[in-house]
């Protein structure tokens, strides 16, 4: 019995050390463990006449790793953009080289922070409609995520 313990432990580094590149990993306990968690997914409806908006998340990661891109079928182009204050204005600007994401800590993508732009909206977005956003990472794979359409809470940032 003593010699299992050490060569379940160096089957769990070997299983570690190559990488798991399915959609979950296992952890030490050998439960799978979802490498991505998103939550409160919310896409603002478009306005009269407009084909752009923006869309929320929060997103925790089991291991450092980064949003690299967002792609949906609702929108031409979707991109990653954060605000920022230029000559006391604020301004939008493309995210270069994504987000990096450190395990356990909470990514969180709010009004007047960091968001998913969306342009070129096929259709106008309403509240009560959904959103699908497939969330593509360095290491973790694609993962796709059903955003209401509504308004979303107002941040305490900024």
């Amino acid at each position: 019995m003593k010699g299992l313990i050490p060569l379940a432990a160096l089957t769990m580094l070997g299983l570690t050390a190559c990488g798991n590149t399915d959609s979950t990993t296992v952890g030490a306990d050998g439960n799978t463990v979802t490498p991505v968690v998103v939550t409160d997914a919310i896409c603002r409806p478009t306005a009269n006449g407009r084909k752009v908006t923006a869309c929320y998340l929060h997103l925790v990661s089991t291991r450092d790793d980064t949003l690299e891109s967002v792609a949906t079928p609702a929108a031409a182009r979707a991109s990653i953009h954060e605000t920022t204050m230029e000559s006391n204005m604020m301004m939008m600007h493309p995210i270069e080289g994504g987000v990096p994401m450190t395990a356990g800590q909470p990514v969180v993508f709010t009004p007047g922070g960091n968001h998913i732009m969306l342009n070129d909206v096929a259709e106008p977005l309403v509240a009560g409609d959904t959103v699908e956003l497939t969330l593509s990472f360095a290491q973790a794979p694609d993962l796709t995520v059903t955003a209401a359409v509504g308004q979303p809470p107002a941040s305490n940032e900024g």
